[in-house]
């Protein structure tokens, strides 16, 4: 019920529920308003937008005669990054960096920060910003390793990203040994981050290189953004032919590359005189794969137009 009144931004409804429920709950041992309940508010608030409310909400847990775990810390740090207030989500942590706290930060804690500093410091468009959140982002790295925690591959995977798409490729690079080194297995996503790099930059052998590292390593399936991202730097150094060999083993492995990747090869090949190379029947899968695509879009586009709508109006919606 307190979601339900949550998604709805009934608010004032909302606080006077939990007090209700609080009074009748006093002296209850079942505890139907407890921390798990309140955190879970927290986070429906987070996501709803409503950050303040939900910081609120955390500092109302003691008149609930609540006390605030580690993953309720987490789950209002999440919200507050959410929201680009950085400078009350490391209060909070510096709170729980405190000799004695009750509640210690965990690795969650870290990673959090340490993936909101790379997201959102690139979505700023300002290169001191973006410096002073990746080396944020390193400084918290550092700290954690300080302590004795040991990240784990998407705590790597977000440090990663980020040292790529600001151009320090050798902090990445060195993040990448380590990982191997403390015999966190990367995955697919740590791949791709490198492999976006080097196609950009048009270093396309690394980039392959990479492809074909994950692929030998079996660290995962290489995406369809993987691909993407050599055989348009492919296309754009003109070496056609390599392209449509990529495009073709993407096919084969069950993946539909997008249209637009599509057309990109046809015209390719047809600037060069290899219009017909890849195959009458090649074509027909792919474009098969891209109609049905386009019929899945169309069935879902009508459901979330609805959901924002009756979101809109202050409809709950499942």
């Amino acid at each position: 019920m307190a979601i339900v009144l949550a998604r709805g931004s009934k608010l004032d409804e909302l606080w006077q529920f939990l007090k209700e429920m609080a009074l009748r709950d006093h002296g209850n041992c079942l505890g139907v308003v407890g921390v798990n309940t309140v955190t879970c508010l927290i986070k429906v608030l987070g996501e709803e937008g409503l950050v303040n409310q939900a910081l609120a909400l955390f500092y109302r847990m003691k008149q609930y005669h609540l006390k605030p775990d580690v993953y309720a810390y987490n789950t209002i740090i999440y919200a507050l990054c959410s929201a680009g207030n950085f400078k009350r989500a490391r209060f909070l942590l510096e709170q729980m960096e405190l000799p004695g706290f009750r509640c210690p930060p965990d690795i969650y804690t870290y990673t959090i920060l340490i993936s909101s500093c790379c997201k959102y410091g690139l979505q700023t468009g300002c290169r001191k910003a973006i410096r002073r959140r990746i080396w944020e982002a390193n400084r918290m790295f550092r700290i954690m390793l300080f302590k004795g925690f040991v990240p784990d591959v998407v705590t790597y995977n977000c440090l990663i990203n980020g040292c790529c798409k600001t151009n320090r490729i050798e902090r990445a690079l060195e993040l990448f040994e380590d990982m191997n080194k403390r015999g966190c297995v990367p995955n697919q996503v740590t791949y791709n981050s490198f492999i976006r790099y080097f196609s950009v930059v048009n270093e396309i052998d690394k980039a392959v290189e990479m492809l074909r590292r994950m692929q030998k390593m079996n660290h995962g399936l290489a995406p369809t953004s993987s691909y993407t991202s050599i055989i348009h730097a492919l296309c754009e150094a003109g070496r056609v032919l390599e392209a449509r060999d990529f495009l073709v083993e993407l096919v084969d492995g069950g993946s539909i590359p997008r249209e637009y990747t599509y057309r990109l090869v046809c015209d390719a090949l047809e600037s060069v005189g290899e219009g017909n190379s890849l195959g009458d029947e090649f074509d027909k899968r792919i474009k098969d794969g891209i109609e049905d695509r386009y019929r899945a879009v169309k069935n879902v586009k009508p459901i979330m137009a609805r959901k924002i709508m009756l979101k809109h109006i202050g409809v709950p919606t499942p």
